[in-house]
């Protein structure tokens, strides 16, 4: 990993989110400013207001929880880069009102812009380490006992990790997963790094291959969800631009990838369960090269499709998690807006894929609806994560798609606590929505979140939920270089684990039959 982000991988369109009056007594408006490749675009007031906290009773005494973890990245193999996480985006259009009972209300907001997330983690030859577990772990005196947190099914819950470690590192984050009571792992490959030319592949693509069987039959024998993403420039369009993430010209391309990786992990031993095709498509970040549409993406969906049903007929097929955001801007299609797109290209043909959501809340908490009593940060209901849930399941009433969600991207973030030792470290600059999560907050959300969707009428409709991320605090840089995907993991930069760690290491879970 190296102690800075290329030039070539920031995105287009980093937001600066200029957050003030976050308190009760000061009204001060949040702006949010779009800059880089869209320049003098200044989205309207989102009117400020508290963040509350789930209601949650401390004892006076906690439970001592044994076994610290003690992961020092010596190295990172074929090392690792971690991407920028900032896209402009903008407010969506109106949908259909949700039928999921929570809150509801109307939203009355003038449109405004928001920012999204990235997931790809790119591997680079010479990485640079996070600090050695050399610090004392942070002491947490306030995670409730197991009878003051909800009870969890293990079946429906996974985390999602960053592969490039060593291999001893790789066989304690396991075990750690174990400990969290999570029977899924996402591990997410870019295309592009595994195979560099034509049926040539990497060094890389059998260290991945390699994580994948550890995974599935170490530790916990874990379910794998295989994410997909980056298309190599070989494979790419004519005068695609080098600085974005894109499709193959030729869909048949990826198909003959995934056959080639999944015929090396061994189908008939059954290493991977599912595999998520791409990632955030409806970004130009990550489909740059060809219009950005419903239509494009399920051409390349629909040879993936094919591809590995006729190698490996048991792997579930999801789709890929778009990114929440609206319409409106350059470089973007508002994720509701697109996954219609999907539908009316043939998405409701298949009736055995699941739909991959990335519902964030940013600052706002799980259980909270867009846009009353001054709730949340954000006059917009890409912000929630009830409020994107219920949008998903209204568009897929409305095609008659009768199969389920995967949240595979769920969370929130903070720099609190993430440093080496569990200090605290100030936000990225373009990402001051972090300063509205605490630690408390970060790990009562994540439970509450489970909670919430492992029951009706959220589990009518939401299978599976995938935490972001366990690890990534600890490849990189978080003290000179941070980025937005460290605010979210659950271990610091250390490998120490976090509060939100403690909460679910604690909670109790009901394994699957």
């Amino acid at each position: 990993m190296k102690t800075h982000i290329p030039l070539k991988h920031l995105m287009v369109g980093l937001i600066i989110l200029v957050l003030a009056g976050c308190k009760n007594s000061d009204p001060t408006p949040i702006k949010v400013y779009v800059t880089a490749t869209f320049p003098a675009q200044v989205a309207g007031d989102i009117p400020a207001s508290p963040t509350p906290t789930l209601e949650v009773v401390f004892p006076a005494e906690t439970p001592t929880l044994d076994n610290p973890v003690n992961i020092t990245p010596d190295s990172v193999g074929q090392g690792g880069e971690l991407v920028s996480t900032r896209t402009p985006t903008a407010s969506p259009s109106p949908s259909a009102t949700a039928t999921l009972s929570a809150e509801t209300a109307t939203s009355t907001a003038t449109p405004t812009a928001t920012m999204t997330e990235t997931r790809t983690p790119e591997p680079s030859p010479t990485p640079t380490l996070g600090p050695t577990n050399t610090l004392p772990p942070p002491s947490f005196p306030n995670v409730p006992p197991q009878d003051q947190l909800p009870v969890l099914q293990s079946g429906g819950m996974g985390v999602q990790l960053h592969p490039l470690v060593t291999d001893e590192q790789w066989t304690q984050l396991l075990a750690q997963v174990n400990e969290l009571g999570f029977e899924w792992v996402k591990i997410q490959i870019s295309w592009k790094q595994l195979e560099p030319s034509p049926g040539q592949y990497s060094d890389l693509f059998y260290t991945y291959v390699r994580r994948v069987q550890w995974a599935s039959f170490q530790a916990g024998a874990h379910k794998v969800l295989l994410s997909v993403v980056g298309a190599p420039d070989w494979a790419r369009p004519q005068g695609f631009d080098p600085a974005f993430e894109g499709p193959p010209a030729d869909p048949a391309a990826f198909a003959s990838f995934l056959t080639a990786f999944i015929r090396e992990t061994k189908p008939e031993d059954n290493r991977i369960q599912a595999i998520e095709i791409w990632n955030e498509p409806n970004l130009i970040r990550e489909w740059s090269g060809e219009e950005i549409s419903g239509a494009n993406y399920m051409r390349l969906f629909d040879a993936a499709y094919a591809a590995v049903k006729a190698i490996a007929p048991n792997i579930t097929m999801v789709t890929a998690g778009l990114a929440p955001v609206g319409d409106g801007l350059e470089g973007v299609v508002g994720d509701r807006t697109y996954l219609r797109q999907m539908y009316a290209a043939g998405l409701a043909g298949y009736a055995d894929v699941k739909i991959g959501v990335h519902p964030y809340g940013w600052g706002n908490p799980p259980d909270s609806r867009c846009c009353t009593n001054e709730r949340g940060w954000a006059s917009d209901k890409v912000f929630y994560f009830l409020d994107t849930i219920a949008d998903y399941a209204d568009i897929m009433r409305e095609n008659n798609h009768a199969t389920k969600m995967w949240l595979t991207e769920m969370g929130w973030g903070t720099f609190k606590g993430v440093g080496p030792g569990g200090t605290d470290l100030p936000s990225p600059a373009v990402a001051g929505f972090f300063d509205l999560v605490t630690p408390q907050q970060q790990a009562e959300y994540g439970i509450r979140a489970f909670a919430l969707i492992q029951q009706p009428p959220l589990s009518d409709v939401v299978e599976l939920g995938f935490l972001w991320n366990l690890n990534f605090a600890m490849v990189g840089d978080v003290v000179n270089a941070p980025q937005e995907q460290m605010g979210y993991s659950l271990l610091d930069a250390t490998g120490y684990p976090r509060l939100i760690y403690r909460y679910f290491q604690v909670a109790r879970k009901i394994p699957s039959s």
